[in-house]
């Protein structure tokens, strides 16, 4: 993925991307919209799974990305 993103251009950004999804629907989408729902969906992943943790007593603490940069400049 850094490979990817380190190649692309400004102009890439706003690049078609066509394709056809495994039911046969056929879409087409702006590349910076396609890199935006990576970061999104992935967010939305990371807090479905902290409250199934939380749930389960195994809370995962603060996810916070601000905490991780102060955790990780120690």
């Amino acid at each position: 993925m850094r490979a990817y993103l380190a190649n692309l251009r400004d102009d890439d950004m706003e690049s078609h991307l066509r394709y056809t999804t495994d039911t046969g629907i056929e879409r087409d989408r702006i590349l910076w919209q396609c890199l935006y729902h990576v970061v999104n969906h992935g967010t939305q992943h990371r807090s479905e799974a902290a409250a199934l943790l939380t749930d389960f007593g195994s809370s995962p603490g603060d996810l916070d990305f601000t905490v991780f940069l102060n955790e990780f400049k120690k």
